[in-house]
């Protein structure tokens, strides 16, 4: 809705001045309409209305859309230079942003195109809620960083998820100096992604390995499979594995006893498979065997 206000004076241009203090704004932003040159015995009168600009429009269009979707939700649309900010905040913000900030991009993308149906094509549209774009970049910024690392420590290419423009330019932005990584992007359309190459060594794989899938030859290396079942046969048979019996022609060697100190007495018992000596226990007497209907004599 046009601001309008009518106001008098002695003369026009005072009118003129003393309506666009009361606006707050500049000559440049009002269509002036004389009502009244004045006269001896009058005062000139004159009606100035703000001229709706691209800001106003996109209030009224942004708060026209939140109220369709039936949210609380309002917008506060601010310009600066060639770049229109719509800042949204209410109860239910989580709703605006979506799911990684799905629905705000979308909101964004309709911000662009009104922007264009009214002939705006220099000015650019940035919807945020609740400083959800500044927390997502610095997120962004670290992800980048962290996989950078991680690319030059597995030499390989890493391969990140599809991501809008905004996001990719986060990305391209955090490793532009390219002293770590660099980045590229590959795809088309909603497939769109970024691949973040280490810089300063030599690849071992040419295929990029996704973002969140671990390099089977470090996992490998961290729980000590090396070659196949070798880490486990190492482990059991202590460093020796199962070559050296077979060389051996298959057999064990025997087992070295300590010579038997003679003291006189006989013992007899067995070992375990632990190597203990595990003696008889002593019987009193002849030993004795159960009864089935008679005696029995020895």
């Amino acid at each position: 809705m046009k601001k309008s206000i009518e106001m008098k004076a002695s003369s026009v241009d005072l009118a003129v001045e003393q309506a666009l203090e009361a606006l707050g704004v500049t000559k440049d932003r009002v269509e002036i309409e004389v009502l009244s040159k004045g006269g001896l015995f009058s005062k000139a009168q004159v009606r100035v209305t703000v001229k709706e600009g691209a800001a106003d429009k996109m209030n009224e269009f942004m708060n026209g859309v939140l109220s369709r979707m039936g949210l609380v939700s309002r917008a506060t649309v601010t310009e600066e230079d060639d770049v229109i900010y719509v800042k949204i905040s209410g109860e239910d913000s989580g709703t605006v942003i979506g799911y990684r900030g799905e629905t705000l991009d979308a909101l964004q993308y309709l911000a662009m195109i009104f922007l264009n149906e009214n002939k705006a094509e220099q000015k650019k549209a940035v919807v945020d809620c609740e400083n959800y774009r500044e927390k997502r970049k610095e997120a962004l910024t670290a992800l980048a960083l962290r996989l950078a690392e991680k690319a030059v420590r597995l030499r390989r290419k890493i391969e990140l998820e599809p991501m809008n423009p905004f996001e990719r330019r986060v990305i391209h932005s955090a490793l532009a100096d390219g002293t770590v990584a660099t980045t590229q992007s590959e795809g088309e359309d909603m497939n769109r992604h970024i691949v973040i190459i280490p810089v300063g060594v030599e690849l071992k794989d040419e295929r990029p390995l996704k973002s969140g899938e671990r390099d089977n030859h470090d996992r490998n290396h961290k729980d000590g499979r090396h070659s196949g079942h070798g880490g486990r046969n190492q482990r059991r048979d202590g460093g020796r594995g199962r070559d050296d019996r077979r060389r051996n022609g298959g057999e064990r060697k025997p087992r070295t006893e300590e010579p038997e100190v003679e003291d006189g007495n006989v013992y007899l018992g067995y070992f375990t498979e632990k190597d203990d000596f595990v003696k008889p226990t002593a019987q009193a007497g002849p030993p004795k065997f159960k009864s089935f209907g008679g005696k029995k004599r020895f």
